[in-house]
């Protein structure tokens, strides 16, 4: 009985956030990963002084959608406070120079969203994208390691062809360029990016067919840089310093 009582509660929730309200919400989504976007990827690169800089946008951003979301989804305040304190544990790991630390954080703060988004059926492109980083960060880390994270040869091939499959529908999908504010020549960007992410997919296949682990070691590394060039294309970088500038 409780279990039907919460279905028909996400139900009657779903409905009441159609229209102009998800229109707004995933406004407020693209506004915040063009902040968040920006930390996340200066955490990875290791690029800890940009990384503090960022933060202070990514904070107003925060702060904005927050109290959007609060009047939109009543029901959400754990996930909200979890954001937050997910979010608080970054800065301080920023702050205190350990940006693997960080990204980890970060990475938590990318999954209650994507997790919001799924429980209400909010689609959402760069969902597509944060997945394929999840294939692509598990490919790199069985194949840096020596035992293949204990995976049969055949596991990793059927990883490798279904992240490959998954790029080719992210690249299918159309993007809406209003919502994220893509103009004629960012969305020529997009295509010249993905076009390179496909050529490294490519080559990693190939380097996979010679079943050398450590070629495969080598060629894993440069998954992740190739994917962050399309990752930041949607990403506010001028004002992640602009901001700061004003503080």
């Amino acid at each position: 009985m409780k279990f039907l009582v919460r279905v028909v509660s996400i139900i009657i929730l779903t409905s009441l956030i159609t229209g102009c309200e998800t229109t707004e919400i995933r406004k407020a989504m693209v506004h915040f990963d063009r902040a968040f976007i920006p930390v996340l990827a200066y955490t990875y690169e290791g690029d800890i002084h940009q990384a503090k800089r960022s933060v202070f946008y990514l904070e107003f951003q925060w702060q904005k959608v927050k109290k959007q979301y609060q009047g939109y989804l009543p029901d959400e305040k754990e996930r909200l406070n979890r954001v937050d304190n997910w979010l608080g544990d970054a800065y301080f790991a920023i702050d205190a120079n350990k940006p693997l630390t960080a990204a980890n954080q970060l990475e938590h703060v990318k999954y209650e969203f994507m997790e919001l988004r799924r429980k209400y059926g909010v689609d959402y492109y760069l969902d597509g994208l944060y997945e394929f980083q999840d294939a692509i960060a598990l490919l790199a880390e069985a194949a840096e390691d020596e035992m293949m994270c204990l995976m049969e040869w055949g596991e990793y091939e059927h990883l490798l062809y279904q992240a490959m499959d998954d790029w080719q529908a992210i690249r299918a999908k159309k993007l809406d360029a209003e919502l994220f504010e893509f103009d004629e020549a960012r969305l020529r960007q997009l295509v010249a990016k993905q076009d390179a992410m496909q050529a490294v997919l490519d080559q990693y296949a190939e380097t996979f067919s010679c079943a050398n682990r450590k070629q495969l070691a080598i060629a894993s590394q440069s998954l992740q840089p190739v994917f962050f060039d399309v990752l930041i294309l949607f990403g506010n970088f001028e004002a992640s310093q602009t901001y700061f500038a004003q503080k």
